[in-house]
């Protein structure tokens, strides 16, 4: 038999459908974890069972999964592209998934393991601590934006001294409730955040997989624990490019004969994950990475946001190239990869007192990691394009600067001449 489930969030509609087809039934069951083992103890090892993904799928599937012969998890994105009617009900929408199933035309998801599940749920709740914090943190400055004020102390508002002047300032009443109350969610939340972060870095202390990632420049703990939430099993993705697609970072393309348009980046996959990689971007641009050289010449034609956009996907494309091959990275800077390392080598071999690794192969023996393998000839040719698009950059870029102060001398000059 196959079952075809439309699920929400108060019950479930259920399509009981015969092997050739013909006969159905259609009933609800409540979405209680109760209701779910009463149905399941019902399916036995020949029926398969179908519904489409959402916010409770991953209980649903893990309850199901022990009674039915296959439970399969359908994209409800391909599942509405590939049958799409005009009368919409909960009946034909479990129908329609039994139906699918039957004739072997499911665009199907795959269901991450426990461990990649829990990681999922981490990150996502870290995400919106951080969300909450920057609330807090607009609404302070919203209160001295409103009464025109600047803080005294350095560049960043949210220092030690920033926040005991803060708490000093004479204000009306209810702006001093507010920027109290605003600067203890703050604290509360900043709390929060690194309880979070502590536990993530207990989890990637004993991953290979993390350290491996921290190895490329702009990846911390947060974002290599997040892209392996996302990824789950390298060897879904058969070759480097899938992955960039499967994070929405890739463009839109529409094709018709000779004509052939792109657009904007298509934004499928987990949101989470692709700002993470666009986070992990924007440290990247700042470095000194033989990635960032055509960022550079990118954000030039078409500014920093399309350039880091481009830098994220071929940031994927190198944790998929690392994450396969089970390869640290080769271009990292050898102090900051190891300050990032040695936050997790809890239990990996310390080198002796006072001695420090001058080379990153030194780095990577030091936390465990697999030792670098030569180098190919078009990693050496990659490698070297990129020193020179690099080197150009930063000359023009320091000549550019030079001429812009001979103008403002200049203009100066001409200023005291008149006067």
């Amino acid at each position: 038999m196959y079952y075809g489930l439309d699920a929400h969030k108060a019950f479930i509609q259920v399509c009981e459908l015969s092997e050739d087809g013909r006969r159905r039934k259609d009933y609800p069951i409540q979405a209680t974890s109760e209701a779910l083992e009463a149905f399941g103890r019902r399916l036995g090892r020949n029926d398969h069972v179908v519904l489409e993904a959402t916010f409770h799928t991953w209980a649903i599937h893990s309850i199901l999964r022990q009674h039915a012969g296959s439970v399969t998890v359908a994209n409800p994105l391909q599942v509405r592209a590939i049958a799409h009617a005009k009368i919409k009900t909960d009946k034909i929408d479990a129908h329609t998934l039994a139906q699918l199933l039957r004739a072997g035309f499911l665009p199907a998801v795959e269901m991450p393991s426990e461990e990649t599940w829990a990681r999922r749920q981490l990150i996502s709740h870290r995400r919106l601590l951080v969300k909450q914090r920057t609330a807090a943190k607009n609404a302070i400055r919203a209160v001295l934006n409103r009464r025109l004020i600047e803080h005294p102390y350095g560049p960043t508002l949210f220092t030690e001294k920033n926040r005991t002047w803060m708490m000093s300032l004479e204000l009306p009443a209810m702006e001093r409730f507010i920027l109290d109350n605003a600067l203890e969610l703050l604290r509360q939340l900043e709390e929060r955040v690194e309880v979070v972060d502590q536990k993530l870095l207990r989890l990637a202390s004993v991953d290979e997989d993390v350290k491996l990632l921290m190895t490329i420049p702009g990846i911390q703990v947060t974002v290599a624990i997040g892209f392996l939430a996302a990824i789950g099993d390298i060897r879904r993705f058969p070759s480097p490019d899938r992955l960039p697609s499967y994070f929405g970072l890739v463009p839109k393309v529409r094709q018709s004969a000779d004509h052939c348009r792109h657009g904007h980046i298509t934004k499928a996959g987990s949101a989470s994950a692709r700002w993470l990689a666009i986070e992990a971007a924007q440290i990247l641009s700042k470095g000194g990475s033989p990635l960032i050289a055509s960022y550079h010449r990118l954000r030039r034609k078409k500014g920093h946001n399309v350039a880091v956009t481009a830098l994220a996907r071929k940031l994927v494309v190198v944790v998929s190239h690392v994450l396969t091959f089970r390869q640290p990275y080769r271009h990292s800077p050898v102090k900051g990869t190891r300050a990032k390392l040695r936050r997790l080598a809890l239990g990996a071999p310390r080198t002796p007192k006072g001695k420090v690794p001058e080379s990153l192969e030194a780095v990577y023996a030091e936390a465990g990691l697999p030792a670098l393998s030569p180098p190919s000839a078009g990693e050496r040719r990659a490698a070297r394009s990129n020193r020179i698009a690099l080197s150009r950059m930063r000359a023009s870029r320091d000549l550019l600067t030079r001429s812009e102060k001979r103008k403002q001398e200049e203009e100066l000059r001409k200023r005291l001449t008149n006067s």
